[in-house]
């Protein structure tokens, strides 16, 4: 197997070649298949609407999550000092849209975050922290019915977490945001998690498709193109039990590859195809505290154990045993002692950790780890 790691700019499905780019210089090359297989993900949708693309933070990736990690350690050390007591409303209050899985364990994570840190900081109180949760629906965590979500909002608020339902973001400017109903959060900090879309490099690929998803046979192929596949949230999947279409999920497409390169050798060797067909397990999600909500086979679970069940699947998913020691003994490291509350502020995260407000990441350029959260890093 040999492994290429580039950006790719063209798909030519006539001519079997898709043109592919790397390195500061951005060099191209053209690689030639025999089949293709489209597995591109999605990319952040914000709607068009005024600011949001600017100015929110997304999550989507570990760099996404240093990224926010670093604004919130950078906020708490620039309102601590004595001269920013103007600038702490909208240093000190952070705002998630969307309600979903994504939405509600950030929020989850930051309003934990924040709290546990405050003791390291001797002019701030926990008052003066302000976490909203911005959501369309009636309820958060809607995939995982009423009930559960429901539950959710309970522990939330409970915890401090501020949630407005049947809302959305209209509209961001410099530490403003500004919702639908017509309020306005004092604000320098806006999590997006309200939207994806297919990648816009499916635009390049001229085949059928729907919402800007491309349509696949039962069998992942894309049936008027020879030799190209698609699988994940890029593809339309019919799902045979329902009649519609597989939800973009990871319990999906992570079964979808293993049937499109199962598919993939049997159409090498003239061998019959397998159709996709997968029945979701469950969801579940972590809601801070070491609580949880969960849904498997049909049965709902929250409090301690749904989060125990939430930590130890995605642990099991870790590639490699190694890996998953090291989890385990960090975690257990967690239980026993105080967290490190340090900034991460590696070459890839230190360019967005600067806010509209002035507070800027320390400026040395290689540092992986800054000092723990009590102590100033001296340029």
């Amino acid at each position: 197997m040999n492994f290429f790691c580039g950006d790719v700019d063209k798909i030519d499905i006539d001519k079997k070649e898709v043109v592919v780019s790397h390195g500061f210089d951005r060099h191209s090359h053209t690689l030639e298949y025999d089949h293709l297989v489209l597995a591109l993900g999605s990319v952040t949708n914000f709607f068009g609407l005024p600011g949001v693309a600017e100015r929110a933070l997304t999550m989507k990736s570990l760099g996404d999550a240093i990224q926010l990690r670093n604004r919130l350690i950078a906020h708490l050390e620039e309102a601590d000092t004595e001269c920013a007591r103007a600038e702490r409303p909208p240093l000190l209050t952070f705002v998630v849209a969307g309600g979903g899985f994504a939405g509600v364990e950030t929020i989850a994570s930051i309003n934990d975050f924040l709290r546990d840190a405050l003791p390291f900081y001797p002019n701030l109180k926990e008052e003066m922290l302000r976490i909203v949760l911005v959501h369309p629906g009636e309820y958060i965590l809607p995939e995982l019915g009423e009930k559960l979500g429901r539950y959710a909002d309970k522990k939330l608020r409970e915890r401090g977490v501020e949630i407005h339902p049947k809302t959305k973001v209209a509209a961001v400017r410099p530490n403003e945001i500004e919702l639908s109903n017509g309020e306005k959060i004092v604000s320098s900090t806006l999590v997006w998690t309200a939207g994806i879309s297919p990648n816009p490099i499916l635009d390049l690929v001229p085949c059928p498709k729907e919402r800007g998803r491309i349509k696949v046979n039962a069998n992942l192929e894309v049936e008027s193109v020879d030799g190209l596949w698609a699988l994940g949230d890029c593809a339309l999947v019919p799902d045979p039990a329902t009649g519609k279409y597989c939800p973009p999920t990871a319990q999906h497409a992570s079964r979808e590859g293993k049937v499109v390169a199962q598919n993939i050798i049997a159409s090498v060797y003239g061998a019959p195809k397998k159709p996709f067909s997968f029945k979701t397990l469950g969801a579940l999600a972590a809601i801070g505290r070491r609580t949880g909500v969960a849904r498997i086979l049909g049965v709902n679970f929250s409090g301690f154990l749904a989060w125990f069940l939430w930590r130890g699947i995605y642990w099991s998913k870790l590639p490699r045993m190694e890996k998953k020691v090291r989890v385990a003994i960090d975690w257990a490291l967690d239980v026993l002692f105080t967290k490190d509350f340090v900034q991460f502020l590696d070459q890839r995260a230190l360019a967005h950790t600067q806010t509209e407000t002035g507070a800027a990441p320390w400026n040395r350029e290689h540092l992986s780890t800054a000092e723990k959260i009590n102590n100033r890093v001296t340029a």
